[in-house]
């Protein structure tokens, strides 16, 4: 049963995470730029994180059955493998807020997919109200100078797909988390699917282990380790609270926020972005649609229970 101590924690889990992953693509950039291929990064960043998870809680999880595992498996190569992978490739073809524009849809496609489950809840009406003035907002904040839709045909194909693998993997979180399992137990199983979904790339894309060296410039070895130990070992626990006691279509709104974040970060870090008055606009509606899918949920969700308890 859900209190409001643990919704709160909730929504706190998935601002902290969508603040960090919203300058994970800074990360990335940078990591790029300095030589590293997409695939060095995100194994990388993925052993990391399984190595970090390990230390924190070393306990193991015992094989349940044959559908479990499965379970498990294609959370990995949905979440770590095909989202990672996917996004960082688009990264390379076009600019990483045209990347952040395009993840942003996620949380309408977990919305959709949820329809066709019977476990996850259903979005509400104010759901798809919410999307349209965030994706509004989004789009005013990513394309300010003058709607010059500048986006690589390639590189928004590779973001779509992110946003879709990214939408299945909230819902399979949720039914994961009814296992009744330590979090950092099921994590650490789902990223050992994900980097043995990776081995292959190790044999197609630019994999040596001579830019190891690269590691040696302080810069790139902050940028991985952030990648590594915060945006995935403790984002991915923060993330799953979040699922588990929001929901995953009420928890994946706040990636609309992600945007916002990465424009931020990105005019400090890249020098890549201005500040103007459409930027606060996109803003304020990016912010005007998460409350809207968040609140009035949650208000619909509450007369439901009262109307139960009488």
């Amino acid at each position: 049963m859900k209190t409001k101590t643990s919704t709160f924690t909730g929504h706190l889990a998935a601002l902290f995470t969508i603040i960090v992953w919203g300058t994970t693509v800074i990360s990335s950039t940078k990591l790029l730029n300095g030589g590293l291929s997409p695939a060095e990064v995100i194994i990388c960043r993925f052993f990391l994180a399984f190595v970090l998870l390990n230390i924190i809680y070393p306990p193991r999880l015992k094989f349940e059955g044959i559908k479990r595992e499965l379970m498990y498996a294609v959370s990995g190569l949905l979440g770590v493998t095909m989202y990672f992978f996917l996004e960082i490739v688009a990264l390379q073809y076009t600019k990483a807020a045209n990347v952040s524009v395009i993840f942003a849809t996620s949380p309408f496609f977990c919305g959709v997919f949820s329809l066709f489950s019977k476990k996850a809840d259903k979005p509400k009406f104010n759901f798809f109200i919410g999307f349209a003035l965030a994706i509004t907002g989004i789009i005013l904040v990513t394309f300010e100078d003058g709607f010059t839709f500048d986006l690589n045909v390639t590189g928004a194909l590779f973001a779509i797909g992110s946003a879709l693998s990214w939408g299945l993997y909230s819902l399979l979180s949720k039914t994961i988390g009814t296992y009744g399992h330590n979090v950092i137990q099921t994590t650490r199983r789902i990223f050992m699917y994900g980097l043995i979904f990776m081995i292959p790339t190790v044999f197609i894309f630019d994999v040596d282990v001579k830019h190891l060296s690269l590691l040696a410039d302080t810069e790139m070895l902050f940028n991985l380790l952030y990648l590594g130990l915060c945006a995935s070992g403790i984002c991915f626990l923060t993330w799953s609270h979040a699922t588990n006691t929001l929901g995953p279509v009420k928890a994946t709104t706040y990636i609309y926020g992600t945007p916002l974040v990465t424009i931020i970060f990105s005019y400090f870090f890249l020098k890549s972005q201005t500040l103007t008055v459409q930027l606060f606009i996109g803003a304020a509606l990016i912010i005007a649609g998460l409350v809207i899918s968040i609140t009035k949920s949650t208000h619909s969700e509450n007369k439901k229970t009262k109307r139960r308890k009488k």
